[in-house]
């Protein structure tokens, strides 16, 4: 992700890139300065390039609200003097895109079709499992309350099971669990001002499951151009929804094709994984698509193409 948006800016020409980089790894080639960051020195490091930037585009997980925390650091900055303009959602957004709660709570009163959870405390109440043990579902998924994607996913084919996992180390206050719904994993991405939205592609996610544990393994980027309308719909219903939600915005969704009804699973106030493939797909550089969404009161997206493209993760 990081080098995909880091060429899309590069091609413009208009800026000069400062990028930072784990100093274990290598730095990108698109990047004009690219600041090495030693353990334990991010934020100290991220502080103080904050203050020579005039814009700030970050790329980072909603894990231990990592997300957030640069959010409100960035929101911060924006608010001063000739402070750094943010490429990306607003506090309530993020906020809302980290907590699963939240967001399930959000989606529920908007009247988008999600998934019903089950919080770990409420879990551990004898009545409140008891009557969740009486729907007889036939598999569970565990996840965590702020995990990215696929991370920390767990498939338990007994709720007595996924109890006891919970009952370890509280593990409890950190995870929720919902009822397995089988289906396509799909996902778009979208742009977002003002309680606006943009279409930008429809996907299909590939998902691995290996010793009940998921993985996204691959994406193909408008595989599921069929579903425009309905992600549209979908689309402009979230961003009315998040009205501080502002530029590029992923959705995870389930397209349960036996009753055809399409769930929202995750709403990303960030980059997603599909943005790498999205310059092929759109025939059109999304990097400067964003951009001008967050700069101009006015604007208008171009006509896009709807291309295939493989992207293969792992």
């Amino acid at each position: 992700m990081r080098d995909a948006l880091l060429s899309d800016l590069s091609a413009l020409e208009q800026y000069q890139l400062i990028s930072l980089h784990d100093v274990r790894l290598p730095a990108s080639a698109y990047a004009q300065v690219s600041v090495p960051v030693a353990m334990g020195e991010f934020m100290k490091v991220f502080k103080k390039t904050l203050k020579q930037v005039d814009l700030v585009w970050l790329i980072a997980p909603e894990t231990d609200g990592q997300l957030l925390k640069l959010t409100e650091l960035c929101l911060a900055a924006e608010n001063k003097v000739d402070g750094p303009l943010l490429i990306g959602c607003g506090y309530d957004a993020t906020l809302i895109g980290t907590s699963k709660t939240l967001s399930f709570e959000a989606l529920q009163n908007a009247g988008i079709k999600t998934l019903a959870i089950h919080t770990g405390e409420d879990l551990m109440q004898e009545d409140y499992f008891a009557n969740l043990l009486a729907h007889n579902e036939p598999a569970w998924l565990l996840k965590p309350e702020d995990g990215a994607g696929c991370e920390g996913i767990q498939r338990f084919d007994s709720l007595d099971a996924l109890r006891t996992w919970l009952q370890q180390e509280q593990r409890y206050l950190h995870f929720f669990a919902q009822a397995y719904q089988p289906g396509i994993a799909a996902s778009l991405c979208m742009l977002c001002r003002d309680g606006q939205a943009w279409l930008l592609s429809c996907n299909e996610q590939h998902i691995d499951t290996r010793h009940n544990r998921f993985s996204l393994s691959a994406i193909t980027v408008n595989g599921l151009a069929n579903y425009w309308p309905r992600f549209a719909t979908l689309a402009r219903k979230i961003a009315k929804m998040l009205p501080d939600a502002l530029a590029y915005v992923g959705v995870d969704l389930i397209i349960d094709t036996d009753n055809d009804e399409i769930y929202v699973i995750d709403i990303n106030p960030r980059l997603t994984s599909s943005y790498v493939g999205l310059r092929e797909a759109i025939a059109c550089n999304p990097a400067e698509l964003i951009l001008s969404c967050v700069l101009s009161a006015r604007f208008k997206l171009p006509v896009l193409q709807k291309n295939r493209v493989e992207i293969v993760l792992s």
